[in-house]
């Protein structure tokens, strides 16, 4: 099929292509006047940014002999200015940069289209190739030597790809979504989709800014959905807690999400989004700090035992977390939080080894105690090398570990005691024996 050859003229690599050596480096004739030296000039600056914008897409790789093509015009329009033709050079240099900008958006409408081929193809084939004759055009005009043709072209496939691409991404949040928001709120979900229908039907009656701006906003607003969904589903894990210990907060956060959902039924979908991606981030913050405080909680005992100056340093990080939600630092808060929580797993790891080592766990149990060990260190240096999310699951699993090797010696203990009372037990029973046997001797010998 026609698409299936799109822009195949853009993948016939030349024998051996090296552009052209330099340009600019001799722009200055012997005497030209200064207005008309300083025009081309800047000229020449632009040319060369345009020249390896195309270059840094990929020119020199994809469409070889189009460069070359540009770059002779280019070269064209300095021999025109050395030999003082200035009408004829600022001809050229305007050739020369038409045909730069139409291969920097071919190429780059080129390199979209290879990322959403695929999808395209199964979802949209018909739209895909409308954009595709549209770059074939393009292409066809570069050939016939129309070069504004082929840049005018080439830009509106590279604004149509960007539509395709943006479409297909909002798709696909809304399969991602949309179960969750058919629950919740079936109303806002509906308001989106007709938005996005809208953009399809502006699409296919060609009007394809009304259709960019039409998919703008439906991808905006799937996006708010998702905030405000996924801040519903974090606030209904922490309400509980955060009622018990942070009332005013909660209640803060809560009076913000509220605010969202009132802008968004006042068609003030910017403002809506504005205030989910707020609550969604404050509502994060609390999960956070819940989860450092509650982990503390657990700790803090034999934390204060075994390592109260590293217990304080956490404390400080977690204060810090404080102070920066009190200055709306939110991000700052939730880092600090975080941190404040690794460092809290890091002494619920290291309190496990310890009780472990103070039952002698390293001995009764060597093989499960060093097992742990060796995730412990690893925990410690991914700490220490500020690895938090590879560092967590270390720490999680060495604390499981540890807690493990302290059952086991433990239950050896009860079982080696149990055993000493059965054999004492045994043997007291057995001088009870005795005693009676010796009695019955004793009567019978009478």
């Amino acid at each position: 099929m026609k698409k299936k050859f799109f822009w195949l003229i853009f993948l016939i690599l030349a024998d051996v292509f090296m552009a052209i050596n330099s340009f600019g480096d001799s722009l200055s004739p012997a005497e030209p006047s200064g207005s008309v030296a300083s025009e081309y000039e800047k000229k020449a600056i632009e040319l060369n940014d345009a020249r390896f914008a195309a270059i840094n897409a990929g020119a020199g790789r994809l469409v070889p002999d189009y460069l070359l093509e540009a770059d002779n015009v280019f070269d064209d329009a300095d021999k025109k200015y050395q030999a003082n033709d200035y009408d004829g050079a600022r001809a050229s240099a305007a050739a020369a940069l038409t045909m730069y900008l139409a291969l920097k958006d071919g190429i780059d409408a080129y390199n979209i289209r290879e990322g959403i081929v695929e999808i395209a193809e199964e979802l949209v084939p018909d739209y895909l190739l409308t954009v595709d004759n549209i770059g074939l055009d393009a292409i066809a005009k570069w050939e016939a030597k129309d070069y504004n043709g082929a840049k005018t072209g080439a830009n509106a496939a590279l604004s149509m790809y960007l539509i395709l691409r943006g479409g297909i991404e909002t798709y696909y949040l809304r399969e991602d979504i949309a179960e969750r928001a058919e629950e919740l709120v079936p109303d806002y979900l509906l308001t989106v989709d007709n938005i996005g229908l809208d953009a399809i039907g502006k699409w296919e009656a060609k009007d394809y800014n009304g259709a960019k701006t039409g998919a703008d906003a439906a991808l905006s607003m799937y996006l708010t959905l998702i905030d405000g969904i996924e801040a519903y589903y974090l606030r209904e894990d922490i309400a509980e807690r955060a009622e018990e210990l942070v009332p005013d907060v909660l209640l803060e956060v809560d009076t913000i999400g509220l605010d969202a959902i009132a802008k968004w039924e006042a068609e003030d979908y910017s403002g809506a989004k504005l205030g989910a991606a707020k609550a969604l981030v404050m509502f994060a913050g609390l999960k956070v700090a819940r989860d450092a405080y509650d982990l503390r909680e657990v700790i803090v005992e034999r934390a204060e035992k075994f390592f109260p100056d590293y217990l304080s340093q956490a404390d400080d990080v977690g204060l810090d977390a404080i102070d920066r939600w009190e200055a709306e630092d939110y991000y700052g808060a939730i880092g600090s939080a975080s941190t404040a929580w690794i460092m809290y797993l890091s002494l619920a790891a290291s309190t496990e080894r310890q009780t472990a080592l103070d039952l002698k766990a390293n001995i009764a149990v060597r093989q499960e105690f060093y097992s742990a060990e060796a995730i412990f260190n690893r925990a410690n240096a991914a700490l220490n090398g500020q690895r938090y999310e590879e560092a967590a699951p270390l720490y999680e699993e060495c604390v499981l570990i540890f807690r493990m090797t302290t059952q086991l010696v433990l239950e050896r203990q009860r079982a080696a005691e149990n055993a000493l009372r059965r054999a004492d037990q045994k043997a007291a029973e057995s001088d009870e024996a005795a005693r009676n046997a010796e009695l019955i001797l004793q009567g019978g010998v009478r």
